[in-house]
């Protein structure tokens, strides 16, 4: 009997969890999406306007500029293959993230599930950012802005070496002379 491809793949098959995975993965990138479509629109009409009277070589890179912009927004399905997207969801969503001083981080407190980590810097925290401000209507600037903060990986301050030597006194000339001062006063 040749053989024929499945049109539905087997549910005993260990890549049935990876297809559930890639389909969620494939919904959140659309609504990701669809929550920055106006903004990107936007931007793009308005780089279009401005680059309009430019030679055509010079408009065609702005252009493209303007869309590479608009790409590091998006959710790649590729380059973030493992994105965490419960993560991304309480993020995105607005959940309440509390820090929790045991885990020196920031946790979503779920009812009967285990707390969520989540920590900035980290894609889901990135991308989830991204989605709930364009979902509140701001312009792609503004989201580029605050994208690049949030890029930032927040790394725990490292101890000093030693303790360090505290010195009373100061270093500004004029509090040096302030005993001169009082006596000067009190010889008049």
């Amino acid at each position: 009997m040749p053989d024929v491809p499945a049109s539905m793949p087997d549910p005993r098959d260990p890549m049935w969890d990876n297809l559930e995975r890639l389909v969620e993965l494939a919904a959140e990138v659309e609504r990701h999406r669809y929550l920055l479509r106006a903004a990107a629109d936007d931007y793009r009409w308005r780089v279009a306007r401005q680059v309009e009277s430019l030679e055509p070589y010079e408009r065609d890179m702005r252009l493209a500029h303007a869309e590479r912009l608009i790409d590091a927004l998006l959710i790649d399905p590729i380059r973030h293959n493992d994105l965490d997207l419960d993560a991304y969801r309480a993020i995105r969503d607005g959940a309440p993230i509390e820090f929790d001083p045991d885990s020196r981080g920031y946790v979503l407190r779920r009812p009967g599930r285990t707390p969520l980590p989540i920590r900035p810097g980290l894609p889901e925290h990135r991308l989830g950012v991204i989605a709930r401000l364009a979902g509140l209507g701001l312009r792609l600037e503004q989201i580029q802005v605050v994208a690049l903060t949030t890029a930032q990986g927040v790394d725990p301050p490292e101890p000093p070496a030693s303790t360090p030597e505290v010195n009373r006194g100061t270093t500004k000339p004029s509090r040096r002379t302030h005993g001169s001062r009082k006596k000067r006063h009190a010889d008049n």
